[in-house]
């Protein structure tokens, strides 16, 4: 885990080389799992911007996201891939997967009860709306959709859709 997480961020590194634009941003998150607990954190992370066309562009982040759901911390370290595309002035709308590894109380008790039928992994198909208020600060706010499940067993259900409003500086 440790490696995938450095890789990323190296890579990361690289690619905000080349970017238009890069910046910071945190915000509020509320995870929910399928049966309908659910429980609210905070998000940070970092972005860079390419512009496509005049007016679409693809986003790619990383972000740490951690939440409680009955006291119980479940985190996800994300690499997403957001396609921005602006509607009208100063307004886009986000879409794009959210590749999720997740650690914390919940899943060390899944991965300790199902060893090899729990996965780490949190794929979400994410859209939202982003604002922006100036020119290097905006706002935005996007839901994602878990596509995959935590657990490989029949009748066992372990996914977890997320939330997030926030706010982010470019640079």
């Amino acid at each position: 885990m440790k490696k995938v997480l450095l890789s990323a961020f190296a890579m990361f590194v690289m690619v905000a080389v080349g970017a238009q634009d890069f910046g910071l941003m945190a915000g509020y998150t509320n995870n929910t799992i399928v049966d309908g607990d659910s429980g609210s954190g905070f998000n940070v992370g970092a972005f860079a911007e390419f512009d496509v066309s005049e007016k679409f562009s693809v986003q790619p982040e990383l972000v740490y996201t951690s939440s409680s759901i009955e006291d119980n911390s479940y985190n996800l370290f994300n690499v997403n891939v957001m396609a921005k595309y602006n509607v009208v002035d100063k307004l886009d709308v986000l879409a794009g997967p959210q590749i999720g590894f997740a650690s914390g109380d919940i899943p060390d008790t899944l991965d300790d009860a199902f060893g090899d039928d729990f996965s780490s992994l949190n794929l979400q198909l994410a859209v939202g709306l982003a604002y922006d208020i100036t020119e290097n600060i905006f706002a935005q706010a996007r839901y994602g959709f878990m596509l995959n499940d935590h657990l490989d067993v029949d009748g066992g259900e372990a996914q977890v859709n997320s939330f997030s409003v926030g706010v982010g500086y470019k640079f």
